[in-house]
């Protein structure tokens, strides 16, 4: 797949860039170049005082939108933040650009923090729906679903209920005809669910 980068802020502690593929995912990069320590104490008290800022800041920015924390992986040198979210109606190249600027402005009020890249992106068109919030978006679309007892299946989210899914699938005994059914399950039984890519 091609990718393109296209900087679109340019300061003297930071440079903000778009990367996005054909599949259209994208990310963000907030490169930081102040110089830091390499004491292995200083790298933990940074860690944990990174990750507290994270999601401190995280939580203002958030703060009553639509749009939520799917997950966040900071590398434990320090040298990567990750940050991706989702929204009940999607999220955007814009709003990430508008999240990693108010971030990255958190971050650079630390002392002491070295040289980091921050990105901020969507989770990706086939990354695995972590919460029940993701599915509603989704209603309509064929999903591949895996359950904790190991088994799998694919069908059609029906209906999203605050701890419940509704799927609908084509069953077929051989020599008999085909038919529709419905299969309701606990959030709490699926170990991961992805939305089937259709380039058609």
């Amino acid at each position: 797949l091609g990718t393109t980068r296209r900087k679109i802020i340019h300061r003297p502690q930071f440079i903000l860039w778009i990367i996005c593929t054909r599949r259209g995912f994208i990310l963000l990069l907030h490169s930081k170049t102040r110089e830091g320590t390499e004491s292995p104490l200083f790298h933990l008290r940074m860690l944990n005082k990174v990750k507290n800022k994270v999601a401190q800041a995280l939580d203002q920015i958030l703060a009553n939108g639509d749009h939520f924390v799917v997950e966040v992986k900071i590398t434990s040198d320090l040298r990567k933040i990750w940050v991706a979210l989702d929204g009940d109606h999607g999220v955007d190249i814009d709003y990430c650009a508008e999240v990693s600027r108010k971030l990255g402005e958190e971050l650079d009020a630390l002392e002491d923090l070295g040289a980091y890249v921050l990105e901020v992106s969507s989770p990706g068109a086939d990354a695995p729906l972590r919460f029940i919030r993701q599915y509603p978006k989704h209603i309509g679309r064929e999903m591949k679903v895996k359950l904790i007892d190991g088994s799998e299946f694919k069908g059609v989210l029906e209906a999203v209920g605050t701890a419940s899914l509704s799927f609908g699938y084509t069953h077929k005994e051989k020599g008999k005809k085909a038919e529709q059914r419905t299969r309701q399950l606990s959030f709490e039984e699926i170990e991961t669910a992805k939305v089937i890519i259709s380039f058609k």
